[in-house]
């Protein structure tokens, strides 16, 4: 876009012209997930793509802090004002798609967008099912790069190792997916961050009220499918609009970005206009 500034570090990334949109990624990864995304959203947003607190070239939790979602979601919010931000847009995706719920419950924000939210499960069963391939990922990501350092620039290698996040794995660059790598290596909260995740339980109900909330599943998630955590999600939550994304994963913005910013801006474009 003429005129248009892009700021990125590694704790955020900055561009667009328009209303703030602040876009939140999931657990163990960074703002580069949402580069996809970018260009488009920035046609008619300000973007603010953030790294979480916790995470690697995100804000450290404070001192003393447990890590938790609470934790996150406190930290966050300072974030933010510290950036200036209030009452943005959100969107996010699984973690980041139950802090925008959380922000939506402290009245933070002018519309929520949430893309395969975590924090719907219902058993601890449930919740093992979803932890224990983090947990295996993060104890065994150093092998993982030194393994896969040869081979991440063939398509099919990045296809496989991201087989259960996306369908379409390939489309991340070799370099992007490096980092993707070395953020999870770096997040060293997650350990505890998932055993305070399982003790603290699952997302509280929440009644949206007036604030255009849109949840948005993956049809072919494999890392918390709809049947098992959506449905559960859907019914804690009053008053959000829901729809299934037809042939896009846990992570859909590789998959299919054109579809995920429609999704965006139709719900912004609701807080946006005006009641008569």
């Amino acid at each position: 876009m003429e005129g248009e500034i892009v700021h990125e570090t590694q704790a955020a990334y900055e561009g667009g012209q328009g209303s703030t949109l602040v876009l939140l990624h999931g657990l163990g990864g960074s703002w580069h997930i949402w580069k996809p995304v970018l260009a488009a959203l920035g046609k008619r947003h300000r973007v603010v793509a953030l790294t979480l607190p916790g995470h690697w070239g995100g804000p450290p939790l404070p001192d003393g802090v447990e890590p938790s979602v609470q934790a996150i979601a406190d930290a966050l919010v300072q974030d933010l004002a510290a950036r200036g931000i209030d009452r943005p847009h959100v969107c996010g995706n699984s973690l980041g798609g139950w802090l925008s719920l959380e922000l939506v419950r402290r009245g933070k924000v002018r519309s929520a967008t949430a893309l395969s939210p975590a924090g719907g499960w219902t058993t601890p069963e449930d919740y093992q099912k979803i932890a224990k391939p983090f947990r295996l990922v993060f104890a065994l990501i150093t092998v993982l790069i030194v393994l896969s350092a040869l081979f991440l620039r063939f398509a099919f290698v990045r296809r496989l190792l991201n087989k259960q996040a996306m369908e379409h794995g390939d489309r991340v660059p070799a370099a992007e997916f490096k980092g993707a790598l070395n953020a999870i290596r770096n997040t060293k909260m997650m350990p505890r961050l998932l055993t305070n995740m399982g003790n603290v339980g699952a997302l509280q109900p929440l009644d949206v009220g007036d604030t255009p909330v849109m949840i948005a599943w993956g049809e072919r998630d494999q890392v918390i499918p709809f049947d098992t955590y959506g449905r559960p999600m859907l019914a804690k939550v009053s008053g959000a609009d829901n729809m299934m994304m037809p042939g896009v994963g846990h992570v859909p913005m590789y998959d299919d970005p054109k579809q995920i910013v429609d999704i965006i801006l139709k719900t912004t474009a609701r807080a946006e206009t005006p009641v008569t």
